[in-house]
């Protein structure tokens, strides 16, 4: 977004903003802390202020709406799945480190990217938190990722964790070529 496109906004919108944003601080920090003590809510709700006093206009790619929460919502539900995903990847891991023949098998390979900025920073970052795996690049509308072993590139080759990310984003899974390289 441009700053041209932040000063044109009518000021509902910027109250819109600022005001998500305040929401999302608030509810993170009573997440964090004790909702129920008087003090946690009192700090929550200054800090919330000066975070939306400060980030509110780089906070949304756009003013928040109806669907921003549905968008919220969803990444609520993914996150369980996420980080089953990252414990199931530890456990994977470990066990191919302890084994006294060490199976790894390293490769490269590429994924089809989702369209939007913030459903490939999603996946991306999901991709490098999963033990095994690490999005190394954004080549045109592919991922390069770099694979430990065979099962963590088969698991992402699968495609279940792209298809998640669509369904948080909102939009469709991104099929087509999906291959592994030696890059």
């Amino acid at each position: 977004m441009t700053q041209l496109a932040v000063s044109d906004e009518s000021t509902r919108q910027r109250v819109t903003r600022v005001g998500a944003t305040g929401a999302v601080a608030f509810l993170f920090y009573l997440a964090l802390g004790d909702p129920t003590d008087p003090f946690d809510v009192v700090t929550g709700f200054t800090s919330a202020v000066v975070v939306a006093a400060i980030l509110a206009r780089v906070a949304f790619d756009s003013v928040p709406s109806r669907g921003t929460l549905r968008a919220g919502l969803r990444a609520i539900v993914f996150l369980p799945i996420l980080l089953t995903a990252v414990v199931r990847s530890n456990l994977a891991l470990a066990a191919v480190v302890l084994d006294p023949e060490l199976p790894i098998d390293p490769d490269v390979v590429r994924i089809p990217a989702p369209d939007g900025a913030v459903a490939r920073a999603l996946l991306a970052n999901s991709i490098t938190l999963t033990p095994g795996t690490l999005t190394l690049d954004l080549l045109e509308d592919e991922l390069v990722v770099h694979t430990l072993t065979a099962a963590s590139r088969a698991e992402l080759l699968e495609g279940s964790l792209v298809r998640w990310v669509a369904m948080v984003s909102g939009e469709r899974a991104r099929t087509g070529r999906v291959e592994a390289g030696d890059d």
